[in-house]
């Protein structure tokens, strides 16, 4: 369907207005002023009555035109000042892990290092690396999500496990932060036991959510759980880390936006996981939201539907 423009309706509406009051108008001054001084006086008043009401109304239009064009204007710059945020979160990212592969791809080179040593370089290069993949990762998805290029892959998928198998992949990382990582099955009174869903994208979305509570929780407890509603199904990640204050809770989930705006942030990340769960849950049919209060803890809850065929 082709979209009428702005200008070509104010155009269409002089034209209209102005026609019928040049066809009519003699008409109706014969009718009400048969006297022609008096049709002279009502000449003038048509005129200035055709003046306002055109000028009333292309006083309407101009302004829910222009308002349309200052929120256009006020996005572009918020996304300009999101997207400087971005570039220099981006740069951060990758320059970090860049100089810990570099610098320590040239101590490897001592010949006198013993094993210990060898291996300890060996690790923080296997991270730097990690961190640069989850980058580019953040940014292919987000570059497919644009294009329209994410599709659902449905399979039957057994949650319980789903969940629990996630925590052999955090759990080394909570071990060496010190913070307790608890998985609470699909079962009991929510149980939900075997689903139709994407495998992959429920991952993915459950990772982004346990690493930022591993980020942002220094001390405490995180905890993984899922439960049956009727017919929907919801994940929860909980944790005893930094918060988010109030007023952030909507915004977390845009593109490029962090808690910690500043180019001197303490945690790293280029904002663009929250982003890319919201896509993925709203792709499988659910929502997401975040219920915190800063310095108490978060709490990240998704659905998707119930569906087991």
């Amino acid at each position: 369907m082709i979209k009428f423009r702005f200008e070509y309706g104010m155009i269409l509406i002089y034209l209209l207005l102005g026609s019928g009051w040049i066809l009519f108008s003699d008409e109706l001054t014969e009718l009400l002023a048969p006297n022609p001084e008096v049709a002279a006086h009502f000449q003038t008043y048509k005129g200035l009555f055709y003046v306002f009401v055109t000028a009333l109304l292309f006083y309407g239009f101009l302004r829910k035109h222009l308002q349309k064009l200052r929120k256009a204007e006020e996005k572009a710059l918020e996304s300009d000042r999101l997207k400087s945020g971005f570039l220099a979160n981006v740069s951060h990212e990758i320059r970090t892990p860049m100089n810990g592969v570099m610098g320590f791809a040239e101590l490897l080179k001592d010949e006198s290092l013993t094993n210990e040593q060898r291996l300890e370089y060996i690790s923080v290069i296997e991270r730097s690396g990690e961190r640069m993949l989850d980058l580019i990762n953040d940014i292919v998805n987000i570059s497919m999500i644009d294009t329209g290029q994410v599709r659902l892959h449905l399979s039957n998928v057994d949650t319980s496990k789903l969940v629990t198998s996630l925590a052999a992949l955090f759990e080394p990382a909570a071990i060496e932060k010190g913070v307790s990582l608890k998985f609470s099955p699909c079962s009991g009174d929510g149980m939900v036991g075997n689903l139709l869903l994407d495998r992959e994208k429920v991952i993915c979305v459950l990772s982004i959510l346990i690493k930022n509570a591993l980020k942002y929780t220094s001390k405490g407890s995180i905890e993984v759980s899922c439960r049956r509603e009727a017919d929907i199904v919801r994940f929860t990640v909980k944790d005893s880390g930094i918060g988010i204050p109030e007023g952030q809770l909507e915004a977390i989930f845009n593109r490029f936006v962090q808690v910690n705006m500043s180019y001197t942030k303490t945690y790293d990340g280029a904002g663009l996981g929250l982003a890319i769960a919201k896509s993925f849950v709203e792709i499988m049919g659910g929502k997401i939201w975040a219920e915190s209060y800063q310095g108490s803890g978060s709490i990240f809850n998704f659905t998707i539907p119930y569906k087991t065929s």
